[in-house]
């Protein structure tokens, strides 16, 4: 009922409604198995959002697409945090001490590849890994993608 009213889940500091949220999002980031199991999928077929807005959210065809493109270009897929030259309010976010417009889609792309990473991290170790299939940890791979064994 909040997301229809409002077009959007609230934020942990909305009080105890904001809190269910914030710990709904942490159980399915633990992968908590009867969480998996039981509530998760009620919540995928109301369109919960797992990662709060703000947090760049990209589809795996959307990430691939710019990722390969990245590739093409620059010949590696080391996407690097773009520093933003902009002075406004919406881009003054810091990364690491610099500015960044976190909008922009080359923020979007670093973000969406150090979510592979820390996917593939849960991948290795046997867990639900988000959108990091089999399939697709193949495919990035058979392309020259490079996960960090950190």
């Amino acid at each position: 009922e909040y997301y229809e009213m409002n077009g959007r889940w609230p934020s942990q500091s909305m009080g105890s409604l904001g809190e269910w949220v914030h710990k709904q999002r942490g159980l399915y980031a633990r992968n908590d198995k009867n969480y998996m199991k039981n509530k998760a999928p009620k919540l995928d077929e109301v369109g919960f959002e797992w990662t709060p807005r703000g947090n760049t959210k990209m589809s795996w065809d959307e990430g691939f697409e710019m990722l390969m493109e990245y590739g093409r270009i620059n010949e590696d897929f080391d996407v690097p945090c773009p520093v933003s030259t902009t002075t406004s309010l919406e881009a003054n976010n810091e990364e690491n001490g610099k500015s960044v417009d976190r909008k922009s889609d080359a923020f979007r792309l670093y973000k969406w590849v150090e979510s592979l990473h820390v996917m593939y991290r849960s991948y290795k170790l046997g867990r639900q890994s988000g959108s990091l299939s089999d399939e697709r940890v193949v495919l990035l791979i058979k392309h020259g993608f490079v996960f960090r064994n950190d």
